[in-house]
C-alpha cells in the first residue's frame, strides 16, 4: 500500500525539523535537541541531490561524530535512537576490514553507517581507510586481498561516537575535516535532572510523537526521491538566492578568522550550503518546487538559510 501524505502525522509534515528535535529530546534528555539539530538532516542528506559546482558536484551527505564521556548516552544515540529512524542502518564496531567491506558491498547503495565506539576503529589504520572512502568527497571504497578485489562507489552517511580524549587521534587521521563533531557533556545538575526525567518516564507510555510517525515521514521522502511516489515528483536540484550564498560565505569567513589558529577543526564552506539544502529537503512539503531546464528544483527559503547559519556557527565553535 502506498504511503500517502494525509496518513502522516500533520505536525511532523508542517514542522518536521522542530518535531524531530522535540522527539529526540524526549528520548534523550539534554542530548536529543543538541544532537538532532544536525542528525535530523542526516537521513535526508543521503537522498538529497548533490550541489552543483562548476562542471562537477559537491556531496549533500552529512557525517557526524558524537564525542562524550562514559554515561553521556552517545552509544545509545548512535545505535538505537538514530538507528531507528534512518535509512538502511548498518551498525559495526569490532570488525575486520575485509568483513566491513563485504558487509557494505552486500548492502548496496544508500547506507547509514553507524559506529557506537569509533575508538576501536581508530586502532586499525586499514579500517580508517574504509571510513575515509565513506566520508570523503570521492565516495568510493577500494580493497584488495589474495581472494578478491572490491572497488565500488558508495552513497552513505556516517554517524560515530567516541571519547573527547581521543580528539588528537581523530585529527591526525583527518577525520575531523570530514565529519561534524558534536561534544556532549553534562553538569552535575543536568545529570540529576536526567535521572529525575528517567524516573518520571518509567512505567508510563509516551504522549508525544512516536518513532513510527518519524519513520513514516522519512520513508515518504525516500519514496519521492526514489521515484516510487505517485503524489510528488523527485527533487533534482535547488534554487538559491545570491543573498543566502553571500551570507553563508560571510559567516564562514568571520568564524574562520576568529579561529584562524586551529589546525584541525577546519570546517569547509560547503557545510553551510549542505545544512541549508538539506533543511529545505526535510521541509519539502512546505517549499515551492519550480521547473528549471526540465528539472524539479526546490526553492530555498530564509528559514533554511537561518538554520544553516546557526548550524555552521555551532560546528565551527565546537
Amino acid at each position: 500500500m502506498e504511503l500517502l501524505l494525509d496518513s502522516i502525522d500533520k505536525d511532523i509534515v508542517k514542522n518536521p525539523y522542530s518535531s524531530i528535535l522535540q522527539w529526540g529530546e524526549h528520548r534523550l534528555k539534554f542530548v536529543g535537541e543538541k544532537t538532532f539539530s544536525i542528525l535530523a538532516l542526516m537521513p535526508v542528506s543521503l537522498i538529497a541531490p548533490d550541489m552543483p559546482y562548476q562542471d562537477k558536484s559537491i556531496r549533500s551527505n552529512i557525517h557526524t561524530l558524537i564525542l562524550g564521556g562514559s554515561g553521556s548516552s552517545k552509544s545509545t544515540l548512535v545505535s538505537e535512537t538514530f538507528g531507528e529512524i534512518t535509512y538502511n542502518p548498518f551498525s559495526f564496531n569490532d570488525i575486520s576490514k575485509a568483513e566491513l567491506v563485504e558487509e557494505i558491498y552486500g548492502m548496496g547503495d544508500d547506507i547509514s553507517a553507524l559506529c557506537p565506539d569509533i575508538d576501536m576503529i581508530f586502532k586499525n589504520p586499514a579500517l580508517m581507510k574504509v571510513l575515509e572512502g565513506i566520508t570523503g568527497e570521492e565516495r568510493s571504497i577500494s580493497s584488495r586481498n589474495m581472494r578478491r578485489d572490491r572497488t565500488f562507489k558508495i552513497n552513505a552517511i556516517f554517524l560515530g561516537a567516541g571519547l573527547p580524549t581521543s580528539m588528537t587521534r581523530y585529527a591526525s587521521y583527518g577525520m575531523l575535516r570530514r565529519v561534524n563533531p558534536i561534544v556532549v557533556t553534562h553538569t552535575i545538575e543536568e545529570k540529576d535532572e536526567i535521572n529525575r526525567y528517567v524516573k518520571d518516564s518509567m512505567f508510563s507510555s509516551s504522549k508525544n510523537i512516536f518513532v513510527e510517525d518519524i519513520k513514516q515521514f522519512y520513508m515518504k521522502l525516500w519514496n519521492i526521491q526514489k521515484g516510487k511516489d505517485s503524489e510528488f515528483k523527485k527533487i533534482d536540484g535547488y534554487i538559491v538566492e545570491e543573498e543566502f550564498k553571500e551570507g553563508i560565505y560571510q559567516e564562514h569567513r568571520k568564524l574562520s578568522l576568529m579561529f584562524s589558529d586551529d589546525k584541525y577543526l577546519i570546517t569547509e564552506l560547503h557545510s553551510g550550503f549542505r545544512y541549508m539544502c538539506n533543511h529545505a529537503m526535510l521541509n519539502m512539503f512546505n517549499r515551492k518546487i519550480e521547473k528549471d531546464s526540465g528539472q524539479n528544483k526546490i526553492v530555498i527559503t530564509r528559514e533554511d538559510y537561518i538554520v544553516a547559519l546557526n548550524l555552521l556557527d555551532l560546528e565551527m565553535r565546537m
